[in-house]
């Protein structure tokens, strides 16, 4: 009788572990960008970063190196993070590309969750033009070298008629500079109308470059976004929603790169929404809740 039990139990007991590590969930950090906790009367650092909280997101993007002291203070008081600066980078400005107040974010980081974004721009050269890494590479080289000393990670940002325009330039150039703590952000918006400008249909391409963009990957961005833009002269209102809002299927996005092993911040990208901002951040962070419920699921 003692066997049978013993025999029962060990039989429950592996049955238990199978099933358990079968079971999947979300546990990427999720923050919003700047410019969606602004409107409606959140005006200063504490209410915005307030805000967030009550509604439950774990952080914010912070836009550029000014304030970025007085946004971490107000951001962590409320117990969350800033969990991307975005950065310019100008190829043009051959003396000086990057502001040099970068290593200072470098040393106010160091320890925390907060990557730099880098978008990286030109009007002397063409987005994604392969001819011009030579000039790129370095800059980013020293970028992130700097960055290591304070044990912090950098991002190139691929944003469309930038240098650095899309996806297939991030992988290319990341790979060049061969930095450890250098990948990369896929941000969905920018990959609708990057597809939309060369007549690509982005949910055929998206499974290959999003596997891809995988040994780079450290953070993606989406939002609600229609696969095609229902004006031509307003594309941006087609690509950036709140999320749960357009036809684009805005949960496989997430789970093809959760089935991948991506396990980076998510951000919600926020441009241009004209909804107030507790309204539409409460609307993403539902639909939000909803593919977390959705992925541990199994669906």
């Amino acid at each position: 009788m003692k066997l049978k039990i013993k025999l029962i139990t060990f039989i429950f007991f592996t049955f238990s572990l199978i099933v358990n590590a079968q079971k999947k969930s979300i546990e990427n950090p999720f923050f919003s960008f700047n410019t969606g906790i602004k409107s409606g009367g959140y005006e200063t650092l504490e209410e915005q970063a307030k805000l967030l909280k009550d509604l439950g997101y774990d952080g914010v993007e912070k836009e550029g190196i000014d304030g970025f002291s007085a946004m971490q203070k107000a951001i962590e008081n409320e117990g969350l993070n800033i969990y991307t600066n975005y950065i310019r980078v100008d190829l043009d400005n051959e003396p000086q590309p990057y502001d040099p107040r970068i290593e200072e974010i470098f040393k106010m980081v160091e320890g925390k969750p907060t990557m730099i974004w880098l978008h990286v721009v030109s009007k002397k050269y063409k987005p994604s033009s392969v001819e011009n890494d030579g000039i790129a590479v370095p800059i980013l080289q020293e970028i992130a070298d700097m960055a290591a000393q304070y044990n912090a990670k950098v991002m190139l940002y691929p944003h469309v008629y930038f240098w650095i325009e899309c996806a297939e330039d991030a992988i290319r150039v990341a790979e060049k500079v061969n930095r450890r703590n250098l990948g990369m952000t896929f941000n969905l918006c920018h990959y609708l109308a990057h597809c939309h400008m060369k007549g690509i249909d982005p949910i055929q391409k998206f499974p290959s470059i999003a596997n891809a963009s995988v040994p780079y990957l450290f953070a993606i961005s989406f939002n609600g976004a229609d696969a095609n833009p229902a004006d031509e002269k307003q594309i941006w209102k087609s690509f950036i929603q709140p999320l749960g809002e357009g036809d684009y299927d805005t949960y496989n996005y997430l789970k093809t790169f959760l089935d991948l092993g991506f396990t980076g911040p998510v951000g919600l990208q926020t441009y241009n929404i004209k909804l107030n901002s507790d309204i539409h951040l409460k609307k993403s962070m539902e639909t939000w809740q909803s593919f977390k419920k959705k992925y541990t699921a199994g669906k």
